[in-house]
């Protein structure tokens, strides 16, 4: 009899160690239950993970090597911010049809900093906001308008002042300034831009695997071209699109 109780007492416990074993060992659960100090745990394959694309910005900014204010950080006491004040002045005058009230604007923004060292920055805002969202807009409607093509003019000049290496949007410029400003004038802009950027050492990353490095690459020989019929026949070429577009 005794004999008989010890065999069921360790077939009992038997049966309960393969149970434990079985449990927590072999087919361990998600619950993170644990047993004895050991964490059940269950390793699961992660799906795979693809990197966010990250849109580019609409424009980009064009700095000397070395500017303090590479990353449009604010000039140290001055306020407000001015790097801020296009936007203010866009988000002031709100969508319009009559551009003229956001073009004093803006001229007056550039007036009040004439001078300071970061008007590079403030010119090269003002300029792309103003002929992206408003000015060529107009051209396309009226591209013999004067009032349009001053303000064109005004804001390349803007554009070559700072140095800007954004080939394609001074190009899109300088054919709508076709008949407006002197042969020229046109030639002598488009040749010290396409200067400017074809002397800059590429980087791989910008002036490769980006659209805005691809067209600066692009639009710098074409105005190189422009600038060499120009001068050397007082020819006008024809424009890499059917139209300037943005």
């Amino acid at each position: 009899m005794e004999k008989s109780y010890r065999v069921d007492i360790f077939l009992i416990a038997l049966g309960l160690a393969t149970l434990v074993v079985q449990r927590f060992f072999l087919n361990p659960d998600t619950g993170g239950g644990s047993w004895l100090g050991f964490r059940s745990t269950k390793v699961e394959a992660s799906a795979p993970i693809r990197a966010a694309v990250m849109p580019e910005p609409e424009w980009t900014l064009t700095f000397p090597a070395g500017s303090k204010y590479q990353d449009l950080t604010p000039p140290e006491g001055v306020a407000p911010n001015p790097f801020l004040e296009v936007r203010r002045i866009v988000n002031a005058n709100g969508p319009v049809r009559d551009y003229a009230g956001k073009d004093t604007d803006m001229r007056q923004l550039l007036l009040a900093h004439t001078g300071k060292d970061y008007l590079f920055v403030l010119q090269q805002q003002a300029a792309n906001e103003m002929l992206r969202h408003e000015l060529f807009h107009h051209y396309y409607t009226d591209p013999t308008q004067p009032n349009m093509l001053e303000a064109i003019g005004f804001y390349t000049d803007q554009l070559l002042e700072a140095k800007s290496e954004d080939a394609k949007l001074i190009y899109m410029c300088l054919r709508a300034l076709k008949g407006h400003w002197p042969q020229e004038q046109i030639a002598q802009a488009a040749l010290s831009t396409a200067t400017r950027v074809q002397a800059r050492e590429k980087q791989a990353t910008a002036d490769t695997a980006t659209a805005h490095g691809y067209h600066r690459q692009v639009y710098a020989r074409e105005l190189k071209k422009m600038a060499g019929r120009l001068k050397n026949h007082g020819k006008v070429d024809k424009p890499v699109d059917k139209r300037v577009d943005s």
